[in-house]
This record gives C-alpha cells, structure tokens and sequence, in this order.
C-alpha cells in the first residue's frame, strides 16, 4: 500500500491505543510511544487489543515500539497524535520538539479545552490539528484495552486556515480506518462540546468512585450533573458558540447513553494521578470569569478534585 502517513502515536492509553489500532489494521505505518513499560511489552509479545464495541488485535513492528520520545529520533514520523494527559503537554512538547522534523502534522488527540493552541505554541498553527473523538475506553491489562462505546462521528479541524487540507485528507484516513471522522471548520464547537459534557459528569464520577450510569441513574447527582451542565453551555454561549435550544437535553441524553464506564478522571484519581481538571471545568471557570458570567458548580468541582489530588496526610 502506498502510504504518504507515517503515524506516531504519543500517549498508548485507551483513546491512543484505540486510533493508533485502528490505522495500523488498516495499513499504515504506526509508531507507539508510552512510558508504561509492562504496557508496551505485552504489546510487542501479543499485539494490542481492542475488546467490547470492537474486537481487535493488531501486531506492531518491534522497532516501531517506543519506550521514550527520544526513541522517535530516527523513525522518520510525518504525522502525530498527541494523546497523553493534558496535564502533561507542557513537560512533554518540548521532548517531542527535540527529535522531529520541521513540517511534522500534530493532532491533539485529547480531552480538554486549548491543548491545540498549547502544542501551536511550539510548533505553529499551520502545523496543527485538532480532533474531538466521541468514542472512550478503559485499559483493562497490559496490551488489552476495552472499548467502551463509539458514538459516531469524531470531528477533525483546524487552528489555520493553511491546515485545512490536511484536516481533509485526515478525516478521509481515520474514516476508511474504521473511525467515521467528519471535517469541519468550526472545531472549537465540537470541542466546547466534549468539554461541557466531560466536565459535567467526569468529576462528579472522580469524586464518587462510581460509574456514568449510576451518576445519571442517581437523582441527587444528576441535578448536579445538569447544573454543570447549564453553566457550561452559559459560558460557552458568552464565549460566541451557540448551541440550539435542544442542546442540554441532547446533552443529558448523551450521558445517559454512556453505560457503565469509569471516567479517565475516575481512573486518575484512583492512580493518585494529576487530572485534567484544568482543562476541563477550570477552562469553564476561566472563560466564565473573563467574560463576567458566575461558575459557582465548577468552581465547587474544580477545588474539591484539587483537594483530592493533594498527597494524603502522614503523620
């Protein structure tokens, strides 16, 4: 197959690990990279694994598994996924910008409002996409990760004008890989989108250790759930992004259709991890201070996953 992509995949979590399976079974060219040794090793051994909505083993080239960014050196990559942690983007762009080449394509292939413009700031805007996926998963072992849901599409877009053909020919790629991906011009709707319903119920799941489903089954929690919800949206709207009057149910509708997933926020917070709760209901509360308008339920959220992310008390 004639291929003009060679692919890295930074960050071989469940959403990484989900797009980077799905290309490399469809022909391309795939470099994984990740930290998590035991994860890549038992990938290297028996392929990487998709399970649930989609059943799935794809084998990689041994030398085409990472276990640094250093090791990207010399693979010679054209085109990057970004799918680590948000938290992380600041510590890891600068290991990225040492081994690539000028021209290398970047997607952010995270959660989160403005990690696009974070990766812009070092490598331009021209060179930079981003893409809202609309699918989740949880990694369920080392080399296997279960794919919780796709509800498709995703949505591909651009910072730059300049970009917008590569957002084009990008679409059509992870389309023909088996994940419907749309272009579109207006990608800061779709991703205002992800975040709104991210941090309405993300947290909420952190902060309870319980799935989506009992959230959204539970009375108390899911007034709480719509109350982040209406500010989310009221910020959004002062911001320029318009939704139409159907929004917050098609919004409560969404998550009611989410099953029994742990959140990758439910999952950080059981890892004593750093959270992306700046990305997500921070950005709520940042754009809504700017603007004038009052985020008292993300602001609650945002300090009680801050509280939880403080080390525990030793005596």
């Amino acid at each position: 197959m004639v291929d003009d992509h060679k692919f890295g995949v930074v960050g071989v979590g469940p959403v990484g690990g989900i797009m980077a399976s799905h290309l490399a079974n469809a022909g391309h060219e795939v470099v994984l990279v990740d930290i998590l040794e035991d994860h890549l090793d038992e990938i290297k051994r028996s392929g990487l694994t998709l399970t649930g909505f989609r059943e799935l083993n794809v084998r990689f080239p041994q030398e085409n598994i990472c276990y640094s960014i250093d090791e990207l050196q010399n693979k010679d990559v054209n085109t990057i996924f970004v799918s680590v942690k948000a938290s992380l983007l600041e510590r890891v762009i600068p290991e990225i910008a040492k081994v690539v080449k000028p021209d290398t394509t970047f997607i952010s292939l995270q959660n989160g409002m403005d990690t696009e413009e974070v990766i812009a700031g070092v490598f331009g805007k021209e060179n930079v996409l981003r893409i809202v996926v609309n699918y989740a998963g949880n990694l369920m072992d080392n080399g296997k990760i279960g794919m919780s849901f796709f509800n498709a599409p995703n949505y591909i877009g651009m910072i730059d004008p300049m970009a917008e053909e590569k957002a084009k020919d990008l679409a059509e790629v992870i389309t023909k890989a088996g994940l419907e991906t749309a272009f579109t011009p207006e990608i800061k709707k779709y991703e205002w989108e992800k975040v709104i319903l991210n941090a309405a119920l993300s947290p909420v799941c952190a902060l309870t250790r319980r799935t989506m489903k009992q959230m959204m089954e539970f009375g108390e929690t899911r007034e709480l759930v719509e109350a982040l919800l209406r500010e989310g949206i009221g910020v959004a709207k002062a911001v320029g992004i318009h939704y139409d009057s159907g929004f917050l149910e098609h919004c409560m509708d969404y998550l009611d259709n989410a099953g029994h997933h742990k959140t990758s926020m439910h999952v950080d917070v059981e890892r004593g991890s750093q959270t992306e709760i700046g990305f997500l209901n921070g950005k709520i509360v940042e754009y809504g201070k700017i603007h004038g308008i009052p985020t008292p339920y993300n602001s609650t959220i945002v300090s009680l996953i801050r509280g939880v992310e403080l080390p525990e008390y030793k005596k």
